[in-house]
């Protein structure tokens, strides 16, 4: 018999729940999505048996597993997918089964994604849509539906004819495209709840992406907690490549569509409603950002619809941020106003500056919210003139947003100074005197700028006064913050950066080492060697480093800087500090980073042999050296034309390292700089100029100083040319072997006559008699070559 209860005799009306004979009775909210009794409608939201979700495990594995050949591979896809084409609907809105139904179907052919798509349309689309699965797997397939346009899948075997393979595709792809266009028209009807659906908006987000054929950020397209799972099972990297648009644009259909579908969501009630909403505001911002690479006249509507909302035309209550719109300081309305600033045409991006952002520049950046705002807009300001009303407001502001820790701000107004070339020194000036720096010890600038601390903090400097000994122990370089290196690198790239070069190339050894082995300093350093400005400087700094190059070789941060010490410095340099890694070879080749430092430099190719080595670092030092010439030519000088009326009589002079001078010479222009040493030799000038003799010139007087040269060189010619033959020799030889050495010495006389008519060929009317002339010369040197190689007499 079972113990009475503390407090009374009787039970309390309830039996107890671990006596294994009493029955309970079951509560209707006992079962997660209904009755007992309803197992349709259990099964219908992802409630599945035993045996099913084994089989897809062993699916799953298998496809983890790999396959020895294609056709089994192939086989088993036919297979597993003609199951899953039966219960599709009931299979997605599983947990379990819908993460390898992701994973299955980029494997899929594109009768096998048809078939699957149009059996999701065929029950209830939009509600499988907001599902908190199946609305993962028809992302998927909408983002399938892309590649399967662009690249011709399905099941290929070598036995069938090319002709077959096209036109089943084709079929293929033509009834995916309906099917997709037949998907999206019923979106269309439920845009105005999916668009609000947390689930349904990510499929509106991969509808985007395959309508204009722009592929978006993954982090734009996929949820968070989706990213981080496919992360641990792939362990791949958050993709953060911008929106690029793909190689073959979609077809007009689907541009079409995007519009229709576009046009749809202006129309949705309490559109005002969506920009603030926080699932509805990522679904616009994908929207500008498609239509911005497809359609940027559709776009610039939807910019002006959006900046008509409720949160655009209202300000702030608080009186520090008067006139100040709510958008920018909402928490998710403040993301589309960066999206604004990205897509928006220039006539609305200045209008948008104008009523939002200027003369409430100071509050906005000391904002914890629209201070990113600020931030975008900094970095895409359009004219020089809006980077003016930017720096007239701010500059005298830097003390207070480098006190408040918006340091950000200032590396965007940096920034716009590099990209507009203008207000750089201005901005230089006023951000020393931010930081009090003296006149007298302005070398520490770069410090100070790096560790973003003001002068007295960094130098240690009582309120009462200053002292010597405080000046020593405290001015020295510890730390190296991300946003004083971000900021200094931006000034590197200053027009007229003296004064940071000057700063850097004074520092320490130490403060030099603590910069280069920072994760952050360590850019400062290579922004510095790669300028194009402070040649000297950067060899006093080489020089000055030629202590740590060792120590920052052993290093993560310090080995990337070898790398750009390697790049800019002289082969003398390079020398020197070869000799200073061998003599640590030990310790850089058992170090992680530093073997990679000594296979780099060719340290082994060092040793072995320096000639060679020096040789090598002295061509590869004038190879970079040419390319930066052609580089650092951005904008060639164009020279006016001189137009005269005797262009034509002119003598140009040309150069002999011309690059034309070989074409020039095959035409008649020029000469070659072989006829011009020769014609020095016989001179005796030094000079190198090059008479040119022009195709136009009527000159007869020109032609015989040409006629001139051309003797003087026929002569040396024939001087050089002339055959001592050895009297034994000649003897030995047999007759047949001295017939080929005449006729070989006649063919080069003639190939030589030949170039050098062709080259010097001066046009005239008498071209028949040169030819008679030339026949005439041939002679004579036949008969010469005769005399030369007299018969042996018997």
């Amino acid at each position: 018999m079972a113990s009475q209860k503390r407090g009374g005799k009787s039970s309390r009306g309830r039996s107890r729940y671990f006596d294994k004979n009493a029955q309970r009775k079951q509560k209707p909210h006992t079962f997660k999505h209904g009755h007992a009794g309803d197992k349709e409608k259990d099964r219908r939201l992802g409630r599945l048996d035993e045996q099913t979700m084994g089989y897809y495990r062993r699916v799953d594995q298998q496809l983890k597993d790999g396959f020895e050949e294609e056709e089994e591979k192939c086989l088993f896809l036919n297979n597993v997918f003609t199951q899953v084409e039966e219960e599709i609907h009931l299979l997605a809105c599983n947990q379990t089964v819908s993460r390898i139904l992701e994973t299955l179907l980029r494997q899929a052919s594109t009768s096998h994604l048809t078939s699957i798509l149009r059996r999701l349309k065929q029950n209830k689309f939009s509600s499988l849509c907001m599902d908190r699965f199946a609305g993962y797997v028809i992302q998927t397939i909408m983002c399938l539906v892309s590649k399967h346009l662009s690249e011709a899948s399905g099941n290929k075997t070598p036995e069938q004819s090319t002709a077959e393979n096209k036109k089943v595709e084709k079929e293929e792809v033509e009834s995916l495209c309906e099917l997709f266009l037949e998907v999206c028209e019923e979106m269309v009807k439920d845009v105005a709840g999916l668009v609000r659906d947390h689930y349904g908006s990510h499929v509106l987000r991969a509808v985007f992406e395959t309508l204009s054929g722009v592929k978006l950020e993954q982090k734009v397209v996929r949820s968070r907690l989706s990213l981080g799972q496919q992360n641990k099972v792939t362990a791949v990297k958050e993709s953060t490549t911008p929106s690029l648009v793909t190689n073959k644009p979609p077809p007009p259909s689907f541009l079409k569509m995007l519009q229709q579908l576009t046009e749809t969501i202006l129309k949705v009630d309490d559109f005002s409603g969506l920009v603030p909403h926080v699932v509805a505001s990522p679904v616009l911002q994908a929207l500008l950002t498609v239509l911005h690479k497809v359609d940027q006249g559709l776009c610039t509507q939807v910019c002006q619809q959006v900046m008509q909302a409720k949160v655009f035309t209202k300000t702030c209550a608080e009186s520090e941020l008067s006139g100040v719109c709510l958008a920018l300081v909402h928490q998710h309305a403040s993301y589309i106003v960066k999206t604004l600033l990205t897509v928006a045409d220039n006539a609305t991006y200045q209008n948008l500056f104008q009523l939002h952002f200027i003369w409430r520049l100071l509050p906005l950046s000391l904002h914890p919210v629209a201070t990113f705002s600020l931030q975008q807009l900094l970095a895409t300001l359009r004219t020089e003139e809006q980077l003016t009303d930017v720096l007239e407001e701010l500059l005298p502001h830097f003390e207070d947003l480098l006190a408040h820790g918006k340091a950000t701000v200032l590396i965007n107004m940096a920034e716009a100074c590099v990209r507009h070339q203008t207000g750089q020194l201005q901005f230089l000036k006023t951000l020393l005197k931010a930081f009090h720096i003296p006149k007298e010890d302005k070398l520490k600038c770069a410090q100070l700028l790096a560790s973003l601390q003001s002068y007295q903090v960094f130098m240690g400097l009582n309120e009462d006064g200053n002292t010597e000994e405080q000046k020593s122990a405290k001015g020295v370089l510890t730390t190296v913050t991300l946003q004083g290196s971000l900021l200094l690198q931006h000034l590197l790239r200053f027009s007229d950066n003296s004064d940071i070069m000057d700063s850097i190339a004074a520092m320490s050894e130490q403060e030099l080492q603590t910069l280069a082995c920072n994760s952050s300093g360590s850019h400062v350093l290579e922004c510095f060697l790669t300028s194009t400005t402070g040649v000297k400087k950067k060899k006093k700094l080489l020089q000055k480093m030629m202590d740590l190059y060792v120590l920052m070789s052993c290093d993560r941060s310090g080995s990337r800087v070898m790398d750009a010490v390697w790049k800019v410095a002289p082969v003398e340099v390079k020398t020197f500090i070869a000799e200073k890694l061998v003599e640590k070879e030990d310790r850089l080749r058992s170090d992680q980073y530093g073997r990679f430092v000594w296979q780099n430099c060719a340290i082994d190719h060092y040793r072995r042999h320096q000639g060679t080595w020096m040789d090598i670092q002295a061509a590869q030092e004038r190879k970079r050296k040419l390319f930066q010439d052609i580089l650092a030519e951005d904008t060639p000088s164009k020279k006016p034309r001189q137009e005269t009326k005797d262009a034509t009589h002119a003598v140009p002079k040309l150069d002999p390292g011309d690059h034309l001078a070989p074409e020039l010479a095959i035409l008649g222009v020029g000469l070659d700089q072989d006829e011009e040493e020769d014609d020095n030799r016989d001179t005796g000038s030094p000079e190198d100029n090059v008479t040119c003799v022009s195709l136009c010139s009527q000159d007869r007087s020109k032609r015989k100083d040409a006629r001139k040269l051309l003797k003087k060189k026929k002569k040396k010619q024939k001087q050089n040319l002339q055959v001592h033959v050895d009297d034994t020799a000649s003897e030995a030889r047999p007759k047949k072997e001295r017939k080929k050495d005449i006729d070989t010495d006649r063919g080069e006389q003639t190939e030589l006559k030949n170039s050098e008519a062709g080259a010097f060929e001066i046009p005239s009317s008498g071209a028949k008699m040169d030819k008679k002339k030339m026949k005439l010369q041939k002679k004579k040197k036949h008969k010469k070559f005769q005399k030369l190689h007299p018969k042996k007499k018997q």
